[in-house]
């Protein structure tokens, strides 16, 4: 009887592993995502500029010329990557790169049978460029460097101002080979690195570590040498490089735009509200806490709109409940990071009124 008792036992939790491996995900449920390709009409760039206030002049310097990252495998692996950290089945590049040699990429639909694929994906890289601006009060000069060590003299106030940008014009596609949407999808992420001279000759050091929140972080890498030697879609390049952090902005955008398509009915019942609004310290002052997460199919790469919630009108003798006005757009925000079920930060991106905690977040009818 015992022995009968631990079969039954163990055909039953084999059967229940069974059903937790094969249930799909909300977006993993047979959706096919093939990303076809990407091409690069991109200059990969790394300009130099020079800023003084006093005395008064202005130098540029012309940008370099990049070639050890390959962009547009590089693009097209990142890409895959968060499609399938957000639960999509997608497409693998060998099956794909034999489909476009067999297809070519004329006949969509054909293509779309071949790969199986709902979705499908072509982007067009733009500008991967990253530029430095110098800039300094009483003209602070560096004499020398060695390593990541640079030697100033003349004291006085200056630093430098760096800007990445990332653009991408990218095409939605579905297995009928009919366009879904076109769009241009861009990120710029800028880092400012400033230092004070205290006597004729003062030193400073790259790359330095900034106070955050009572412990130390380190600043992105901007420095052109140690850019080479950081793999392109490294955790490093992701996480470190203001590249990178452009580069998984966009890859995120896509994603949402993906999403936006393959399950619009369960983002537009999303309804939240802003927890908090960045004030420079914990956030951003673009930046906002919003109580929507994973829980809701809030994924990076979501807009939303933002709304002041509708008045309610009384009648002032019965407190009869008359009408209530209608919710006002005040603004627009898109999710850059979830960080819990019902938890997520979000990028301010338009903003037509004030901007604070209690405003309704909710999907727009129109939204693309």
């Amino acid at each position: 009887m015992l022995s009968h008792c631990r079969l039954f036992i163990y055909v039953f939790l084999a059967m229940l592993l069974s059903i937790i491996l094969h249930s799909p995900s909300p977006a993993q449920d047979g959706t096919k995502v093939a990303v076809l390709y990407f091409t690069d009409h991109s200059r990969f760039d790394s300009g130099g500029g020079c800023l003084s206030i006093w005395p008064l002049n202005v130098i540029f310097g012309s940008g370099q010329k990049r070639e050890k990252w390959e962009l547009k495998s590089g693009f097209r692996d990142m890409l895959n990557e968060r499609l399938s950290e957000a639960g999509y089945n997608v497409v693998g590049t060998d099956d794909v790169d034999k489909a476009l040699q067999k297809k070519g990429n004329e006949n969509l639909a054909a293509l779309a049978g071949d790969l199986d694929a709902d979705v499908m994906i072509i982007g067009d890289i733009r500008k991967f460029e990253q530029h430095r601006t110098r800039a300094s009060s009483q003209g602070p000069t560096e004499l020398a460097s060695t390593g990541d060590m640079r030697m100033v003299a003349m004291g006085g106030v200056g630093g430098f101002y760096y800007s990445s940008t990332v653009r991408t014009d990218v095409s939605l596609y579905d297995n009928s080979g009919d366009e879904l949407e076109r769009a241009e999808i861009r990120s710029k992420k800028n880092l400012q690195d400033f230092y004070m001279g205290v006597g004729p000759m003062t030193y400073h050091k790259g790359d330095t570590k900034e106070e955050t929140e009572g412990s130390q972080k380190q600043n992105p890498i901007v420095d052109y040498k140690k850019l080479d030697a950081t793999k392109f879609g490294s955790d490093e390049f992701k996480t470190r490089t203001l590249f990178g952090m452009a580069t998984m902005d966009v890859m995120d955008q896509v994603v949402g735009k993906v999403e936006e398509y393959l399950e619009p009915a369960k983002l537009m019942d999303v309804k939240g509200k802003i927890l908090y609004v960045g004030t420079g310290q914990r956030l951003k002052e673009n930046e906002v806490y919003i109580d929507l997460g994973a829980g809701d199919g809030i994924r990076a790469g979501h807009k939303l709109g933002i709304y002041l919630e509708g008045l309610q009108l009384t009648g002032p003798d019965t407190g009869e409940e008359l009408g209530k006005f209608a919710e006002e757009k005040v603004g627009a925000l898109r999710v850059s990071k979830v960080e819990a079920d019902h938890l997520s930060i979000a990028e301010v991106i338009e903003k037509t009124g004030k901007i604070e905690k209690g405003n309704i977040v909710k999907r727009e009818s129109n939204a693309r």
